[in-house]
């Protein structure tokens, strides 16, 4: 039975390309639920991850950084995010402070700084800067009125979880939990691992085709093999914009989809703890990212 003193709420994190908000969230859930990549629009969904402990329910929303627009995909993400943090108890922006706390930190500083929300600035990867480069950075943002707190933390060392936890929880609300308290995100296992095959490709390909590549399951199959052992049947289609990307997609003769669903397949194997078997198919869809039927047809009905 939860306390009367019980807080659940939602915290949205918002950060640039790079800055570490993905592995922050998995190592304080302890599992791989979001996709990492260096590259922009890896996240492209509203994605709620579930913390709980004996006192609260922190719900940690990952959403896509702020993008440019340049097509109707952009456009829907920009919306996505504007709303998630405007409906989220407390917002969360994360800086890298060993790359340096640069423009594109201040363009989202400025987004958000009309929003009626606690804002709390988390300084990530101190692991791998120094008290000097640490020091200069924070001068950069010690005189801003924006941020009700200021935690240093290095998401890959763990460091430091237990004072941002701590904190996020002085502006949740008092309440009962939003989920059951053995679940970690309320993301269907499918679209988790479309994610998961979405993040090989981007982590392989080049450029800008990241961005134009769209993965959807459209069979995922329980059954048993021979041996009578546990099997996931899964066929999924990657989307291209071009032809030309289709190409580039399957590789000569097969190499580059091969390469990209063994590896998809191993990870697909520990995250279901099961064996996996994994078919790829590439299919054109001309310009998709700015066709309206298109992305509705895809989720991104916002």
């Amino acid at each position: 039975m939860e306390s009367l003193n019980f807080k659940s709420g939602f915290a949205a994190l918002a950060g640039r390309t790079n800055v570490g908000k993905s592995t922050l969230i998995n190592n304080i859930l302890g599992s791989k639920i979001l996709i990492t990549s260096e590259k922009a629009q890896t996240t492209r969904n509203r994605i709620n991850c579930i913390y709980n402990d004996g006192d609260s329910q922190i719900i940690f929303v990952d959403i896509p950084g702020f993008l440019k627009p340049k097509n109707l995909l952009t456009e829907k993400l920009n919306k996505l995010i504007t709303k998630t943090i405007n409906d989220s108890d407390v917002i969360l922006v994360i800086v890298d402070v060993s790359g340096g706390i640069g423009n594109g930190d201040f363009f989202i500083f400025n987004k958000i700084k009309d929003i009626k929300k606690p804002v709390i600035l988390i300084a990530n990867k101190i692991d791998i800067a120094s008290k000097k480069k640490i020091e200069v950075e924070m001068d950069k943002v010690k005189n801003m009125d924006l941020f009700k707190e200021i935690i240093l933390i290095s998401a890959l060392k763990d460091k430091n979880f237990d004072k941002l936890i701590k904190a996020v929880k002085k502006y949740l609300p008092a309440g009962p939990a939003f989920y059951p308290d053995d679940i970690l995100s309320d993301r269907p296992i499918r679209n988790i691992a479309e994610d998961i095959i979405r993040e090989k490709l981007i982590l392989k390909l080049e450029d800008e085709l990241p961005h134009s590549v769209m993965v959807e399951i459209d069979k995922f199959e329980e059954g048993f093999t021979k041996e009578n052992e546990k099997i996931i049947r899964i066929s999924a289609v990657v989307f291209a914009q071009r032809k030309a990307h289709k190409s580039i997609i399957i590789g000569k003769n097969g190499s580059f989809l091969k390469e990209v669903g063994m590896k998809a397949r191993i990870e697909l194997e520990e995250f279901l703890g099961s064996k996996v078997h994994l078919e790829l198919w590439v299919k054109v869809k001309e310009d998709w990212t700015k066709d309206e039927a298109a992305l509705k047809d895809f989720g991104y009905d916002y």
